[in-house]
């Protein structure tokens, strides 16, 4: 279940950064209440799927030190990839999901 839900809190943070008008890496950003709302979503989503381990409180922090993460993760990568989103997401990706692998039980 922790596969699912850092995929989903990656897509989710990926898509509120594709929202921001000073990214790079589409032309043109996405509706800003669309990519919030699936943001918000998948936070939910990952700290129900964490919730499964871990107690809600300790989900909850680890979903939130996820995100700060992630972002400036993103901020960082899409800086040297401009408009080559799908390294961008697919790294991210490949990343988080093999820290997470490496740090499960």
């Amino acid at each position: 279940m922790e596969l699912v839900s850092v995929s989903s809190l990656w897509l989710g943070c990926l898509f509120a950064y594709l929202a921001s008008d000073k990214q790079q890496l589409v032309s043109l950003p996405f509706p800003k209440l669309l990519a919030w709302s699936l943001c918000g979503l998948s936070v939910v989503f990952a700290v129900w799927g964490f919730s499964h381990t871990y107690s809600v409180l300790v989900a909850s922090l680890v979903v939130l030190i996820c995100m700060m993460t992630m972002w400036i993760l993103l901020v960082l990568v899409a800086s040297h990839y401009k408009g080559r989103s799908i390294w961008v997401s697919s790294l991210g990706f490949a990343l988080f999901v093999s820290i997470l692998l490496v740090g499960v039980k």
